[in-house]
């Protein structure tokens, strides 16, 4: 199949086209203590010839984002140090969503897919918790990535892991924010330099993988994840978006 084959596979609903981004707007989700989204306008054209202009002020890790190994690694590669392709993975979905939230993902979780969990796959974590945007809980009470699950990731060679959650780690709480943190800070940057030290590139803020793991054939796609190519950044949002064949009814 060449490009335009597929290009026109898409166009009749042959293959699927699924977007797992979240979209980017004022009073949107934040991860506790980072900068909060702000989109406004500079000017507003209100007639034939005037140009409409905004501007946009955020963390890095707002929405759906990557992380990349200098977000916890020092000395670690930015952003702007990775070849495209290596936004291209092809990936499963896992079906975690037995796991109730404020749980950890570990080791054991993992094996139960070990035939699945294959060297230079992605592996997006479906625990349903995307369904939970917006609301108090989404802060602070996701499923979390443990040390021996991010360890278990790693032995088996997976070339990157997706997250519904703000941190594909636990919360561990923040001075001035009351939520109950779920982890330690050491687990927290344990997960996170496991992962990104070990060439595992991390998305966080995903959504529909729901459709990923139901709707897909085998569960399985093409991910497309380049983030936005910010000189010396240690993330970057993404619209991530995943392809696929369509599962057989």
């Amino acid at each position: 199949m060449n490009i335009r084959d597929i290009y026109d596979a898409v166009s009749r609903g042959e293959l699927l086209l699924i977007d797992l981004s979240h979209s980017l707007s004022n009073g949107m989700p934040i991860y506790p203590g980072d900068p909060p989204f702000n989109h406004e306008y500079v000017r507003f054209g209100k007639s034939y010839g005037e140009a409409t202009l905004s501007r946009v002020c955020m963390g890095m890790h707002t929405g759906t984002h990557i992380d990349l190994p200098l977000h916890f690694q020092p000395g670690g590669a930015s952003v702007d140090k990775f070849p495209l392709s290596r936004f291209i993975v092809y990936s499963v979905a896992l079906d975690l969503s037995g796991k109730a939230p404020g749980e950890p993902i570990g080791r054991v979780d993992l094996e139960a897919f070990r035939d699945r969990i294959r060297g230079g796959l992605g592996i997006l974590l479906y625990t349903g918790f995307s369904s939970k945007w917006g609301s108090e809980e989404f802060l602070y009470n996701w499923q979390y990535l443990s040390r021996d699950g991010a360890d278990y990731l790693v032995e088996r060679g997976v070339s990157l892991v997706g997250t519904e959650a703000l941190s594909v780690a636990g919360y561990s709480g923040k001075p001035d924010y009351p939520y109950p943190a779920r982890v330690s800070r050491d687990d927290v940057v344990y997960v996170h330099y496991k992962l990104l030290s070990s060439n595992v590139l991390i998305i966080e803020g995903l959504t529909n993988l729901d459709r990923v793991l139901n709707e897909c054939l085998n569960s399985e796609a093409l991910l497309i994840a380049a983030p936005l190519n910010v000189i010396g950044s240690e993330a970057g949002q993404s619209r991530v978006f995943a392809l696929c064949n369509p599962a057989r009814r």
